[in-house]
């Protein structure tokens, strides 16, 4: 299949646009970090107290981003594969 026509493939270019967006520092509190990753939701209190024991600013930033690209990445290989079970499923019933 194209991989164009994959929505794993639109998710992460989507959570690319926005660690970009972030890191270019037109988004300096990451708000749209966090409002468009669950997972960075969740783990908040624990990346919070992380952040403040770590030194390396620029890890803790990309430690964001590979949870971000990560999330999405792995949300549209689900949603890819649930699409083509239910394609292979109506195939079979033909």
């Amino acid at each position: 299949m194209i991989i164009i026509k994959k929505i794993s493939f639109w998710l992460l270019i989507l959570s690319l646009i926005i660690c970009l967006f972030n890191l270019s520092g037109n988004d300096d509190k990451n708000l749209l970090l966090f409002l468009t990753s669950p997972v960075l939701l969740w783990l908040n209190p624990w990346l919070t107290n992380l952040h403040y024991s770590m030194e390396n600013e620029l890890l803790w930033q990309f430690l964001l981003y590979g949870i971000h690209i990560c999330t999405w990445l792995i949300t549209g290989l689900l949603i890819d594969f649930l699409i083509h079970a239910k394609k292979n499923k109506k195939r079979t019933l033909e």
